[in-house]
């Protein structure tokens, strides 16, 4: 299977009217049972989701957030366990001069522990972002990456159902 690993960036598109949110909808479509996201996201897309609707009723933004609870659901999640910390530790060194934040950091380690953990061998973990500084040092540890917001949906792998 090829899995898809998801930062807030990429997701919170599903839910908020923005370039790539037709594509982060087929996303959840394709490949809703090999979405992957970290402890993490939640706050974040829940931060995001906050900050853009921020003027809007109260029956709007809860309903939003009514939407992504019950998509919440069919995400694996992955806890950011002490070895993916040890390893976007180490990452820190490793690629000291690239601009990815201490959060893109923790992606793409927990997407790195995926790879080694998770996926069969020949499989694949995509990440799905629209930060370019985390995109750049995904691609720097040899993981492919997907931006909703410039690449259309067929050039995402497809994932294999169980």
């Amino acid at each position: 299977m090829n899995m898809v690993f998801l930062d807030a960036s990429a997701l919170a598109k599903v839910y908020l009217d923005e370039p790539g949110t037709g594509s982060m909808r087929g996303v959840l479509d394709r490949c809703g049972d090999t979405l992957f996201v970290s402890d993490f996201v939640v706050l974040e897309v829940l931060t995001s989701i906050r900050n853009a609707l921020r003027t809007v009723p109260a029956t709007r933004y809860n309903s939003v957030l009514d939407c992504f609870q019950t998509d919440y659901q069919r995400f694996s999640l992955v806890d950011v366990a002490p070895e993916i910390r040890k390893t976007a530790i180490e990452m820190t060194s490793a690629f000291r001069t690239a601009r990815a934040r201490s959060m893109d950091v923790l992606h793409v380690a927990t997407a790195l522990w995926l790879q080694r953990k998770i996926a069969l061998p020949g499989e694949s973990v995509t990440v799905g972002t629209s930060d370019r500084d985390l995109a750049v040092l995904a691609e720097g540890c040899g993981l492919r990456t997907f931006d909703p917001s410039r690449e259309p949906l067929a050039t995402l792998p497809r994932a294999r159902r169980g």
